[in-house]
Formats: C-alpha cells, sequence, structure tokens
C-alpha cells in the first residue's frame, strides 16, 4: 500500500489548539499589560496634578494660606483621568507653619483611588 503524503485530520486539529491556546495567551498578556499601562498613567496624571497644586499655592504668599480653607482643582486636573476631584485642604499644625495636602481621586476600573501629596510652608521659608 502506497502512502501518500500530507497531514491528518487528528494532526490538524492538534496544531489548531495550539496555535489557538498560544493566540489566547499571548492576548492575555496584552491585555494585562495595556491595563498596567493606564494604571500607571491615571497614577502619573493624579500625582502631577497635585504636586501641580502644590507648587502653585507655594508661589502664592504665605498669608493667603488660611487654615481651614479648602480650595477645589478639579478643572485643573487633566480630563484623561475619569471621575476626577481635586481638594487642597490648609491647615496650620503650628504657629509659623501652614500644611498643604492635595488629593486627587479618580476611578480605575469602577475603583475609586485616591493620590494624596503634603507639604509644609513658613513664614520664613519652605519645607517638604
Amino acid at each position: 500500500m502506497k502512502k501518500d503524503g500530507g497531514f491528518t485530520l487528528v494532526e490538524i486539529i492538534v496544531t489548531i489548539l495550539v496555535i489557538g491556546i498560544a493566540t489566547a495567551s499571548l492576548s492575555s498578556v496584552f491585555i494585562t499589560i495595556r491595563t498596567v499601562q493606564t494604571k500607571t498613567l491615571y497614577y502619573d496624571t493624579a500625582h502631577r496634578a497635585a504636586a501641580r497644586e502644590i507648587e502653585s499655592l507655594r508661589n502664592d504668599s504665605y498669608d493667603s494660606l488660611v487654615a481651614g480653607q479648602t480650595i477645589i482643582f478639579t478643572n485643573d486636573i487633566p480630563s484623561v483621568l475619569p471621575g476626577r476631584v481635586g481638594k487642597a485642604v490648609i491647615s496650620s499644625p503650628s504657629v509659623g507653619i501652614r500644611r498643604i495636602d492635595a488629593t486627587v481621586t479618580y476611578t480605575f476600573h469602577g475603583n475609586i483611588k485616591t493620590v494624596t501629596l503634603s507639604s509644609l510652608i513658613g513664614e520664613i521659608g519652605i519645607t517638604q
């Protein structure tokens, strides 16, 4: 009996299954990478917005920062952050010192994320 060259049906099915599993694994990796990139972008954007607000308030005069004051800076946060809210709270932990707590909240995959940065500003200078 003469054997013809070529692939059997079983070999073709096994090959298709192996390629399918490899493709599914690779797509899973790409989805995970994209999710991590988006999470990092959102965190970096929130961190930069809070730092920018603190720097802006540092550039104001010390006397313009009133303890108990809350400053909303949501409009200054890039729109790339979904559900973004920016708030800076001024306090006075001791005489001659103002503390700024800048908080940016946003949503990521339905979860609320928060980034808070703090800085101290003194009558005679700035401290971190």
